[in-house]
């Protein structure tokens, strides 16, 4: 899937997301600074079950449709890509692995500054989860991948914060190989 994010131009504007699946374009319900972390994670971990490969199948219909209505409350609504649109709670429109590349991803990404953003912190956060499922996620996964995924997700913040209102930035999912080299001159997260 490509992606192209274009950036608010300025005051009463919004970022935007077109999602391109087999030469078909249409607008995706992104959250940039929400869901740019999930992209790094999902591609590190080659997780094919979270956000971005619901995304690339077509998911979340309803909240694309709202993305792109003029109706602002519509439009409020398909900002957060989900059953939401609808006004469905999460529980029933969050599936089992969107569930957990989002938590894997709040602990990769450690928004609420729980502890070091090293590989260790990360398996921390997740240990604290209590989930099963994210334990055996992570038990294959060395510290150097865990390391380059905290390097990922700051790299593609920082690239998304260089932007200039009204700019694009382009991107495919998975994230290819090369985008984390690029990450290795971002700030490093020791293993």
């Amino acid at each position: 899937m490509e992606i192209t994010l274009v950036k608010a131009a300025g005051p009463g504007d919004r970022d935007r997301a077109y999602l391109e699946v087999d030469g078909v374009t249409r607008r995706g319900p992104i959250h940039v600074l929400h869901d740019l972390p999930h992209m790094v994670v999902e591609s590190v971990f080659g997780i094919t079950d979270g956000l971005w490969a619901e995304l690339a199948a077509g998911s979340h219909a309803a909240a694309g449709h709202a993305a792109t209505a003029r109706d602002p409350k519509r439009h409020k609504q398909g900002r957060i890509v989900s059953g939401a649109a609808a006004s469905a709670p999460a529980s029933q429109w969050l599936t089992s692995g969107h569930r957990r590349a989002k938590t894997i991803t709040n602990c990769v990404a450690n928004r609420w500054g729980d502890g070091p953003d090293t590989p260790r912190g990360v398996r921390d956060r997740v240990a604290r989860t209590g989930d099963p499922s994210l334990a055996d996620l992570l038990a294959p996964v060395d510290d150097v991948t865990i390391a380059t995924a905290i390097r990922g997700v700051k790299h593609l913040e920082q690239r998304w914060m260089v932007v200039p209102p009204g700019g694009t930035l382009r991107l495919s999912w998975p994230l290819p190989r090369e985008f984390f080299a690029g990450a290795a001159d971002s700030p490093a997260a020791d293993p």
